[in-house]
């Protein structure tokens, strides 16, 4: 049954689709056709049917993957393209009736004129849509039926595999110095005496140990392991539980289900009897979710003298909150939280290459480990696959071809066992996102090569520029920063350097989510390989020079590109731009062979919200003024010196980043009355005043980078200190 908080966020997500491919147009009509009234009662009808049809979406993502049938997958396939084509048509109308600002009211009256037939074709396309809306309603109600009956019987249980693959386990490799540390953390050292070896006071001191990391990253089998030394050595009572077990226990009973486990008698409720005080536990609670806490306070408090805790968590803030204890006059609770940490290559081949570690078997599965990152359940997945080998076929060559399909073997509808529990892990950690909009944030991932970095920031902006961050009421930038907390927080992005906020700015995805993420993505179409031929996709990338490079462009229909990324040489992705009609975001500061010629095209594309260029790139033209929706202009890799005063004066820009001196002579007339700059990365300041006197025009303002130069008189510093004050 969903919970009424589920009915409410499922409800948000809606209305956030909705509202952000109809609001403008809604403004529009609102503000300019209001006589259009059977326009407006379409397009208001056609956003309620759009709410329905995200909902929809969501549903159909969510499902688990067993019981879901071609005609669910062909309906999801549908939905996405009708979705897709209505943010189309609604952009390419906006940009044709929309007026030059500061036009006046003949000019107005000429254009209104010269539009009237747009206007009516597109009332006719909406008409079209309305039809085609309804048609899909009509087969989501029977495509529902027929998945309905066998989600019920078919659903996966991940926690049952994580359990079942921990007992599998019986010779964990690579766990002998986790174990230890985990024990000195606990104060339960191997033949302690506890009267000589702790103070009485530590010794009655809560000890919790928060094991926390990405499913299948061996949690389960660690703390199993320091349990099973513990329970061998019989220094102290041992309960292990399942935290699935508690999911339908109120307080009392999940401590009478401990208790009973720590064999201390009937009748032990939330406080427990006075004799059992001076004994010592350890009580490992596997698998503990954010829906266990709410009994979290009752279970620290009954064990809070002697106790010591193992949770495992695939969740930091769980992590966190288990650890995290009001401070007691008389005691003070030990918590911390144990990350897991990934095996290293020579323990990966161990357990991945099942002891064949000949060198043509090493050398050709090299690449295939480094996609498991670490992981023990991939590579124990990677190793039941080689077993069901032959020995002679077994090779290296084998291992690349299982390298090149593992996003086959991760998506699989069908009962193929051995990357099974695998699949159930990388199903649960993308279906277990709150909405339909944050699952398609983390799809977006995919267009970035595993072995590159990439920063917060950018896949921020990259995100709102799509529009893929969104929020009901137009809170879009917090959004996008919740999602990018949530992968976080369930370890699908891992930052490089840790730092205080647990929001690293530089981070990668975890590597086998990243190959599930991927092959997701170009299953449905939504991220390509440029030169795929396959129609309408969304996103295209190249990754060192994997595009298609014939001399002429192939015949790929690109007008509905959303975005182009390339990282090394572009090839034939860039002979033509003016073919990406509606391009929202073009990433080419890793793009090699883009030069200034390019960008009298790229400056022609309307609908461009982010712009990154590359290192061979010298001018920023004044065409760039005709980017009038530009939010994002990224020229740090470029050796551009100086900026022109239109990119200033851009209307939508947010975010400029470089190292630039402005163009000069600044007229005070041309500087825009109000600016929607943010962040400006940064400017060297000369003897000219233009950015100084930009500044004050700058109100929303939030970071600056100044690069200063040796020569900089003590009178333009003092002004732009000024300035900055």
């Amino acid at each position: 049954m969903v919970s009424p908080a589920g009915l409410v966020a499922e409800k948000a997500a809606a209305t956030a689709f909705a509202n952000v491919v109809m609001g403008r147009l809604n403004r529009e009509l609102e503000k300019k056709y209001q006589m259009w009234k059977n326009i407006r009662t379409e397009i208001s009808s056609l956003q309620t049917d759009l709410g329905i049809l995200a909902a929809a979406v969501d549903d159909h993502q969510t499902m688990p993957a067993a019981p879901r049938t071609a005609v669910t997958r062909v309906y999801g396939e549908e939905i996405r393209e009708l979705t897709h084509d209505i943010e189309d048509c609604v952009e390419r109308f906006l940009h044709r009736i929309t007026c030059k600002p500061g036009a006046s009211r003949a000019r107005r009256s000429v254009h209104a004129i010269r539009t009237f037939r747009p206007r009516l074709r597109f009332a006719a396309k909406i008409k079209e849509f309305r039809s085609r809306v309804a048609q899909a309603r009509e087969r989501a109600l029977h495509a529902a039926m027929l998945a309905d009956g066998a989600q019920q019987s078919n659903i996966i249980d991940t926690t049952q595999r994580a359990v079942g693959y921990a007992q599998d386990c019986h010779h964990p490799v690579g766990i002998e110095d986790a174990v230890m540390e985990l024990r000195r953390l606990l104060d339960i050292e191997p033949n302690q005496d506890e009267a000589e070896g702790t103070p009485a006071a530590a010794q009655a001191q809560l000890r919790v140990v928060a094991i926390v990391g990405f499913g299948g990253s061996g949690k389960t089998t660690l703390a199993k392991a320091v349990y099973d030394t513990v329970h061998v050595e019989g220094s102290l009572r041992c309960a292990w539980v399942d935290g699935h077990s508690l999911d339908h226990k109120d307080a009392d009973g999940i401590i009478k289900h401990i208790s009973e486990k720590l064999h201390l008698g009937e009748g032990c409720s939330a406080t427990l009897p006075t004799e059992y005080h001076q004994d010592r536990y350890l009580i490992v609670v596997d698998d503990i979710k954010d829906k266990h806490l709410m009994h979290w306070n009752t279970l620290r408090n009954a064990f809070r003298n002697n106790g010591r805790i193992i949770v495992t968590t695939a969740t930091q803030s769980v992590a966190n909150r288990c650890c995290n204890h009001p401070r007691e006059e008389d005691r003070c609770t030990f918590g911390y939280v144990y990350n897991m940490k990934s095996l290293g290559e020579e323990d990966s081949r161990k357990i991945a290459l099942l002891g064949r570690c000949t060198p043509e078997l090493v050398l050709g599965a090299a690449k295939l480990l480094k996609k498991c990152g670490g992981l023990p359940l991939a590579l124990y997945s990677v190793a039941c696959q080689l077993s069901c080998e032959n020995v002679l076929t077994a090779t290296g060559t084998f291992c690349n071809k299982l390298c090149n399909e593992l996003g086959t073997y991760l998506e699989r509808e069908d009962d193929e066992p051995n990357f099974a529990r695998l699949r159930g892990v990388l199903t649960e950690n993308y279906t277990s996102l709150s909405d339909y909009t944050v699952r398609t944030c983390l799809m977006y991932l995919g267009i970035f090569p595993i072995e590159r970095p990439f920063k917060k920031n950018v896949i921020i902006r990259r995100w709102l520029a799509e529009g893929y961050a969104r929020h009901h009421q137009g809170r879009h930038q917090t959004a996008a920063n919740e999602n990018f907390k949530a992968f976080i927080n369930k370890s699908i992005i891992l930052p490089l350097v840790p730092i205080s906020n647990d929001m690293g700015k530089t981070c990668k995805a975890h590597g086998i989510m990243h190959a599930f993420m991927l092959h997701k993505s170009m299953s449905k179409k939504f991220i390509m390989p440029f030169g795929a031929q396959q129609k309408k996709v969304r996103h295209f990338f190249i990754h060192d020079g994997n595009g298609v490079n014939t001399g002429t462009m192939p015949d790929i229909d690109l007008s509905r590109v959303r975005s182009l990324t390339v990282i090394g040489n572009a090839c034939d992705a860039i002979s033509s731009f003016s073919r990406y009609k509606l391009t929202r975001v073009l990433d080419l500061e890793g793009c090699i062979d883009v030069k200034d010629c390019h960008l009298k095209d790229i400056c022609k594309l309307w609908n461009l919200r982010y712009l990154s260029l590359g290192p061979n790139i010298t001018v920023i033209p004044k065409e760039i003024a005709q980017l009038k929706l530009l939010e994002t202009l990224d020229a740090s890799k470029t050796r551009v010196n100086v900026l022109p005063v239109e990119a200033i004066e851009l209307p939508c820009l947010i975010h400029l980043i470089g190292k630039f001196k402005l163009q000069d002579p600044v007229k005070a007339e041309r500087l825009p009355k109000e600016c929607m700059l943010e962040t400006v990365a940064g400017f060297v300041p000369d003897k000219g005043r233009g950015f100084l006197l930009l500044m004050d025009h700058m109100k929303k303002l939030n970071k600056v980078k100044i690069w200063c130069e040796c020569e900089e008189t003590e009178q333009g510093q003092a002004d732009m200190n000024g300035n900055l004050s």
